[in-house]
């Protein structure tokens, strides 16, 4: 991913996967993703793979649109992102929300390969205006209990404060 980024020990050195389209780490059920989507699954599109919105303004759009299918966006705010127009928010949802985020690859099956809302989940979610297409990023915390999600939010919105663009 045409990225760089400065991650907290509490993600590990290294990332779980870095391909062109991917970028993620993994570590004592943290959990940080970067996606530049191929496809997306579009809530209440027929689960068939559709392409992503191609612009920053265009996905919050989408991300908005799927208020009418389960989605609760709430503590939204613009910023900035490695110098570029972004917009983070935090959502949760009660119905599996497979690929609404997007897939790495076209190919993705959108249960296993893709990402989106999930039950039992916070999710805070950046949604940058990266060179030539939206870049989506966001870190899950699990709510099946008591949870304070603002260590881990705050740690995200740290990581996204010295991202730079390549």
């Amino acid at each position: 991913m045409p990225l760089t980024i400065t991650v907290p020990t509490s993600l590990g050195s290294r990332p779980v996967s870095d391909t062109r389209t991917f970028l993620t780490w993994v570590k004592s059920g943290n959990k940080v993703r970067f996606l530049l989507p191929v496809v997306v699954y579009r809530p209440g599109g027929g689960g068939s793979p559709e392409n992503p919105p191609t612009t920053y303004r265009g996905y919050v759009a989408y991300l908005h649109e799927q208020s009418g299918y389960h989605a609760n966006w709430r503590e939204e705010k613009t910023t900035t992102v490695g110098g570029r127009a972004a917009t983070l928010l935090t959502g949760s949802t009660n119905e599996p929300m497979d690929g609404s985020f997007g897939c790495p690859t076209a190919e993705g099956d959108p249960d296993e390969d893709c990402y989106g809302l999930q039950p039992d989940n916070d999710f805070r979610v950046a949604v940058i205006d990266a060179p030539g297409r939206p870049l989506v990023a966001w870190t899950p915390v699990e709510t099946t209990q008591v949870v304070d999600t603002a260590p881990a939010f705050k740690r995200f919105e740290g990581m996204l404060r010295t991202l730079t663009f390549r």
